[in-house]
């Protein structure tokens, strides 16, 4: 009588990372796609755009070139979360290479998002209160908007940091490699 082979119990800590990766690189993807369709319409009067966005803006080297390219900077995130959204779907298959794309991902974004982080707590003292027309906002409201967006960082930089240490674990490890194959790490 031959062996059967039963398809792997996926962890529950695998279903909630997929799914959520799926959800957020189709509402990124979809954010992208938008950016791209108004900056497409806007294109012709970009060097007025690029020029006001620039006399506003805090003096950073490379924020002229981003601003000068800003089509492919756009174009680069939708294909981004593209690759996200396929890898998360195909970690909801248990593929091995999922598993490990997906750390990237995470590795990748938490970097990201502590670079972030220590070039805004930079930048952000240094931005004006406001326009001439708006309301001038104090010092203690500027100190709390810096704060509660570091504490926002830093609760994505757990949850990533989170993910890397589940999708690495023995269990899900153990899934992935009774899915069939080889692991790629």
């Amino acid at each position: 009588m031959p062996e059967e082979k039963e398809d792997p119990e996926r962890p529950r800590a695998v279903t909630v990372i997929g799914r959520l990766w799926v959800i957020v690189a189709v509402l990124l993807l979809g954010k992208a796609l938008v950016n791209l369709a108004v900056w497409t319409v806007l294109k012709p009067d970009a060097p007025s755009l690029i020029r006001d966005a620039l006399a506003n803006a805090p003096k950073i080297a490379f924020l002229r070139p981003l601003l000068s390219h800003i089509t492919a900077v756009i174009t680069a995130q939708a294909l981004w979360w593209i690759f996200v959204g396929i890898a998360a779907f195909a970690l909801l298959r248990l593929r091995p290479w999922a598993r490990v794309a997906i750390q990237g991902v995470c590795w990748f974004l938490l970097f990201y998002s502590v670079a972030f982080e220590i070039l805004w707590s930079a930048v952000w003292p240094t931005l004006p209160a406001g326009s001439p027309g708006a309301l001038p906002l104090g010092a203690s409201y500027r100190t709390v908007a810096l704060v509660a967006a570091v504490t926002v960082g830093v609760a994505a930089a757990a949850g990533l940091i989170w993910m890397i240490l589940l999708l690495r674990g023995p269990r899900v490890r153990a899934a992935f490699g009774a899915a069939g194959g080889k692991e790629l790490e």
